[in-house]
């Protein structure tokens, strides 16, 4: 094992184990670089896992999240107007076709025609 992989080992230990509890940016990133360093030398998830003392799981998701959703951090958020409803074209099998009515509109029409 090596000193760094031993440093992380230590630093996850000392964090305690626990579901679901979030390591701080700083370690999780150091994991993930040194997973991802591993990965490049050949390392399976599974020996990597092993090395750090975390779950396979966990390793394997943080490897493959992309750089920026590997923190915390918030991100932007963009509002959009509410879009308009969609239309629909109820159509007859004697050859009345009705276009441009609600999702509602068509099913009160449908309701009419029976």
């Amino acid at each position: 094992m090596t000193s760094t992989a031993a440093s992380l080992r230590s630093a996850i230990h000392a964090h305690g184990p626990s579901r679901g509890k979030r390591y701080e940016g700083g370690l999780r990133t150091r994991i993930i670089a040194f997973a991802r360093s591993r990965r490049d030398q050949g390392a399976s998830f599974a020996e990597i896992a092993e090395e750090l003392g975390l779950c396979f799981e966990t390793v394997r998701r943080w490897c493959q999240l992309p750089e920026q959703r590997a923190s915390t951090a918030m991100l932007p958020v963009r509002v959009v107007a509410e879009r308009q409803e969609r239309t629909v074209c109820v159509a007859s099998e004697t050859g009345y076709r009705i276009d441009g009515l609600t999702l509602h509109e068509a099913v009160a029409v449908l309701r009419a025609l029976r």
